[in-house]
């Protein structure tokens, strides 16, 4: 039986209110490897709307020393929901996307802005040795999935529903050399599926195990309902031994170990998932069905869909298990602690309330720890620049990094999560 309880942790740093401030999403840190700075986009407070050309700032803050983050480059290469993909290396050296001239690359700089050099292609996911990327080709997705896409760059056969001549690009971050890891197409003959053949495939959200000898990445359409329906897949680091842990509606994940992905998903029967991969849910017969089901909230949903998290076991898909099945009733972006296979942050998307709630699970204990709730302001951002919490560890695993809306612009502030930790 799952245990949910509440323990206050304090906001111990934000970002100033005078810009906007956010870093983006969940699966990578904003601290550097030392542990004192972290790196935050910043923007006009005044845009709403997907970012067209708009410049960002690429910020170094220092909460401890400087509150006012200091600028080291900029980029137009970024999105509200992935920010520019700004990473470090193990050295301290930060990377962060750019588009020069139509074309997408990267830019590799010190901590302090100092040494820029330029980088042929985006990256996406950086392998812990800090030696290789993957990402996707972003000018793709702005065509097909244009919230987490980089508008102004055009990718290979961007009309082709399954090109063979893009998908997932590996850059080799030691020589610069750039090549094509897994094409759209290779991916979408994998175990085929019956699928319109006009319908748009891409490839997005590579994510390498902790060791890098994996990587897991999503396979994505929108059928003809506008809904998305999405593959979970894993690959070894040099692209073989290809798998699918879940398919049909697939969220959020992140690595637990290299053998093992905590995701967002749901079990539907298999005619379900046919029926939605070929847009029969788009029929005029079903739309009061299917608007009832998406209002529905919590576990009356899930008794009906069937989400939860589910850890599941990359040898062995059918061996998967779910997890917080009483506490942790919606959808939301987990990481687990550094070090520490048995706990994980992760938050909810805003409730009737318009609250979203951040908090810690146990997973030998099934315990939830609610430590903080924060206020949403759809004035700041809604829809596709919705401003999600995207909670991160940092490094030594005792603060969470989140964006928020507080003062009515976006935020990046730090939350001291020690005293939920020293209950657990």
């Amino acid at each position: 039986m799952s245990e949910r309880v509440a323990i206050d942790c304090p906001v111990v740093a934000e970002t100033p209110a005078d810009r906007a401030h956010f870093f983006g999403f969940h699966d990578v840190t904003p601290w550097n490897p030392a542990g004192d700075a972290l790196v935050v986009l910043r923007c006009d407070p005044a845009l709403r709307d997907l970012p067209d050309g708009d410049e960002a700032e690429v910020c170094v803050w220092r909460p401890g020393d400087a509150p006012a983050p200091e600028p080291v480059g900029t980029t137009t290469a970024w999105n509200f929901q992935m920010g520019a993909r700004a990473q470090w290396l193990p050295d301290g050296r930060l990377v962060y996307n750019v588009v020069d001239k139509g074309k997408l690359g990267a830019i590799r700089v010190a901590e302090d802005g100092r040494d820029p050099e330029r980088l042929p292609f985006a990256v996406g996911a950086i392998d812990g040795a800090g030696r290789q990327s993957l990402a996707p080709h972003y000018g793709r997705l702005a065509r097909h999935w244009p919230a987490y896409g980089v508008p102004g760059t055009v990718s290979p056969s961007m009309d082709e529903p399954v090109p063979d001549d893009d998908g997932l690009w590996r850059l080799d971050l030691e020589t610069g050399d750039v090549d094509l890891f897994l094409s759209v197409a290779r991916v979408a003959a994998f175990q085929p599926l019956s699928v319109p053949p006009d319908i748009p495939h891409f490839l997005t959200h590579p994510l390498y195990s902790p060791s890098g000898a994996r990587v897991a990445f999503l396979h994505r359409f929108l059928t003809a309902d506008r809904a998305t329906y999405t593959r979970l897949v894993v690959a070894d680091r040099d692209g073989s031994s290809l798998r699918i842990l879940a398919e049909e509606k697939v969220s959020h994940f992140c690595w637990r170990d290299d053998d093992t992905i905590l995701v967002w998903a749901r079990q539907m029967a298999g005619a379900i998932a046919a029926a939605r991969r070929h847009g029969w849910l788009a029929s005029p017969l079903l739309r009061p069905a299917l608007r009832l089901a998406r209002r529905m909230k919590g576990s009356m949903k899930q008794t009906l869909t069937r989400e939860h998290y589910f850890l599941v076991p990359v040898d062995n898909p059918d061996g998967r298990r779910v997890v917080g099945r009483e506490v942790l009733p919606v959808d939301g972006h987990p990481m687990y602690r550094p070090g520490d296979p048995n706990l994980f942050v992760t938050d909810t998307y805003p409730d009737d309330t318009r609250r979203q709630a951040l908090m810690l699970f146990e997973m030998d204990a099934a315990r939830r720890i609610d430590i903080g709730s924060f206020l949403s302001d759809t004035s700041v951002g809604d829809g596709d620049i919705k401003c999600d919490l995207h909670p991160r560890w940092s490094r030594n695993g005792t603060h969470v990094s989140v964006d928020t809306t507080r003062n009515g612009v976006r935020q990046s502030v730090i939350v001291d999560a020690g005293p939920a930790l020293a209950t657990a």
